[in-house]
Protein backbone atom coordinates (compact mmCIF):
# COMPACT_ATOMS: atom_id res chain seq x y z
CA UNK A 1 0.00 0.00 0.00
CA UNK A 2 2.55 2.42 0.88
CA UNK A 3 4.70 1.32 -1.86
CA UNK A 4 1.92 2.35 -4.18
CA UNK A 5 1.68 5.43 -2.51
CA UNK A 6 5.03 6.21 -2.68
CA UNK A 7 6.08 5.22 -5.76
CA UNK A 8 3.35 6.49 -7.94
CA UNK A 9 5.56 8.77 -10.25
CA UNK A 10 7.86 6.24 -11.04
CA UNK A 11 5.70 3.31 -11.65
CA UNK A 12 3.48 4.60 -13.91
CA UNK A 13 0.38 4.04 -11.70
CA UNK A 14 -2.99 5.22 -12.63
CA UNK A 15 -5.42 6.39 -10.02
CA UNK A 16 -8.09 3.71 -10.04
CA UNK A 17 -5.32 0.52 -9.32
CA UNK A 18 -3.87 2.70 -6.40
CA UNK A 19 -6.71 2.97 -4.84
CA UNK A 20 -7.56 -0.74 -5.78
CA UNK A 21 -4.76 -1.77 -4.39
CA UNK A 22 -5.01 0.47 -1.46
CA UNK A 23 -8.55 -0.76 -0.40
CA UNK A 24 -7.32 -4.26 -0.96
CA UNK A 25 -4.27 -3.36 1.70
CA UNK A 26 -6.79 -2.17 3.80
CA UNK A 27 -9.02 -5.04 3.67
CA UNK A 28 -5.71 -6.71 4.37
CA UNK A 29 -4.88 -4.77 7.15
CA UNK A 30 -8.63 -5.97 9.00
CA UNK A 31 -8.11 -9.29 9.07
CA UNK A 32 -4.69 -9.35 9.97
CA UNK A 33 -5.42 -7.42 13.07
CA UNK A 34 -8.62 -9.77 13.97
CA UNK A 35 -6.16 -12.95 13.26
CA UNK A 36 -3.26 -10.89 15.81
CA UNK A 37 -6.12 -10.29 18.81
CA UNK A 38 -6.90 -14.07 18.39
CA UNK A 39 -3.76 -15.65 18.37
CA UNK A 40 -2.82 -13.78 21.40
CA UNK A 41 -6.44 -15.09 23.03
CA UNK A 42 -4.53 -17.92 22.32
CA UNK A 43 -3.60 -19.18 25.40
CA UNK A 44 -6.54 -17.76 27.12
CA UNK A 45 -8.57 -19.95 25.25
CA UNK A 46 -6.64 -23.31 25.53
CA UNK A 47 -7.02 -23.55 28.89
CA UNK A 48 -10.92 -23.37 28.87
CA UNK A 49 -12.98 -26.21 28.06
CA UNK A 50 -12.76 -28.17 24.87
CA UNK A 51 -16.26 -26.85 23.40
CA UNK A 52 -14.65 -23.38 23.93
CA UNK A 53 -12.07 -24.37 21.64
CA UNK A 54 -14.61 -25.96 19.05
CA UNK A 55 -16.67 -22.64 18.68
CA UNK A 56 -13.18 -20.28 18.90
CA UNK A 57 -12.33 -22.78 15.65
CA UNK A 58 -15.54 -22.01 14.17
CA UNK A 59 -14.99 -18.34 14.30
CA UNK A 60 -11.99 -18.52 12.91
CA UNK A 61 -13.36 -20.84 9.98
CA UNK A 62 -16.06 -18.74 9.48
CA UNK A 63 -14.05 -15.54 8.97
CA UNK A 64 -11.35 -17.60 7.00
CA UNK A 65 -13.98 -18.14 4.51
CA UNK A 66 -15.20 -14.17 4.48
CA UNK A 67 -11.64 -13.93 3.40
CA UNK A 68 -11.36 -15.98 0.38
CA UNK A 69 -13.14 -13.93 -1.93
CA UNK A 70 -10.72 -11.07 -1.14
CA UNK A 71 -8.41 -13.46 -2.00
CA UNK A 72 -9.31 -13.81 -5.65
CA UNK A 73 -10.24 -10.14 -6.29
CA UNK A 74 -6.65 -9.56 -4.58
CA UNK A 75 -5.54 -12.44 -7.38
CA UNK A 76 -7.05 -10.09 -9.99
CA UNK A 77 -4.07 -8.05 -10.20
CA UNK A 78 -1.97 -10.34 -11.55
CA UNK A 79 -3.84 -9.43 -15.12
CA UNK A 80 -3.37 -5.15 -14.97
CA UNK A 81 -0.81 -3.98 -16.06
CA UNK A 82 1.36 -3.22 -13.21
CA UNK A 83 5.17 -2.46 -12.64
CA UNK A 84 7.54 -5.39 -12.34
CA UNK A 85 8.00 -3.89 -8.44
CA UNK A 86 4.64 -3.92 -8.24
CA UNK A 87 3.72 -7.30 -9.06
CA UNK A 88 6.45 -8.84 -6.89
CA UNK A 89 4.72 -7.36 -4.14
CA UNK A 90 1.03 -9.02 -5.11
CA UNK A 91 2.76 -12.32 -6.02
CA UNK A 92 4.69 -12.13 -2.20
CA UNK A 93 1.17 -10.99 -0.44
CA UNK A 94 -0.93 -13.10 -2.00
CA UNK A 95 1.31 -16.07 -1.58
CA UNK A 96 1.31 -15.00 2.03
CA UNK A 97 -2.57 -14.95 1.81
CA UNK A 98 -2.97 -18.40 0.30
CA UNK A 99 -0.64 -19.79 3.05
CA UNK A 100 -2.43 -18.26 6.04
CA UNK A 101 -5.81 -19.89 4.85
CA UNK A 102 -4.53 -23.08 3.76
CA UNK A 103 -2.95 -23.22 7.91
CA UNK A 104 -6.09 -22.25 8.92
CA UNK A 105 -8.89 -24.33 7.31
CA UNK A 106 -6.50 -27.29 7.98
CA UNK A 107 -6.13 -26.33 11.61
CA UNK A 108 -10.25 -25.55 11.82
CA UNK A 109 -10.21 -29.01 10.15
CA UNK A 110 -8.79 -30.88 12.60
CA UNK A 111 -10.68 -29.03 15.32
CA UNK A 112 -14.35 -29.67 14.16
CA UNK A 113 -14.45 -32.89 11.59
CA UNK A 114 -11.91 -35.02 13.41
CA UNK A 115 -13.22 -37.93 15.10
CA UNK A 116 -14.07 -36.99 19.04
CA UNK A 117 -10.97 -39.03 21.15
CA UNK A 118 -8.11 -37.58 18.43
CA UNK A 119 -9.48 -33.93 18.19
CA UNK A 120 -9.22 -33.87 21.96
CA UNK A 121 -6.12 -36.15 22.26
CA UNK A 122 -4.77 -33.19 19.92
CA UNK A 123 -5.84 -30.29 21.89
CA UNK A 124 -4.77 -31.85 24.80
CA UNK A 125 -1.30 -31.72 23.42
CA UNK A 126 -1.26 -28.31 22.24
CA UNK A 127 -3.19 -26.96 25.61
CA UNK A 128 0.30 -28.87 27.35
CA UNK A 129 2.59 -26.67 24.93
CA UNK A 130 0.90 -23.34 25.68
CA UNK A 131 1.29 -24.21 29.61
CA UNK A 132 4.45 -25.87 29.52
CA UNK A 133 5.91 -22.34 27.12
CA UNK A 134 3.90 -20.20 29.92
CA UNK A 135 5.60 -22.37 32.77
CA UNK A 136 8.92 -21.97 31.13
CA UNK A 137 8.61 -18.68 30.64
CA UNK A 138 7.53 -17.23 34.28
CA UNK A 139 10.51 -19.51 35.47
CA UNK A 140 12.72 -17.44 33.47
CA UNK A 141 11.66 -14.44 34.84
CA UNK A 142 12.05 -15.27 37.75
CA UNK A 143 15.54 -16.75 37.97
Amino acid sequence: MIGSIVLKPYINLMIQERDLIIFLCLINILFSLYYLWNALRLEKIFKLENKNIIIFGKRIGVITLLYIPHSFLFASLFFRNLHNLEMIMVSLIFLMEIMIIGLVLKEVYDLLFLEETRRDFEIDTNREKYIEKEKKSSIGIEE
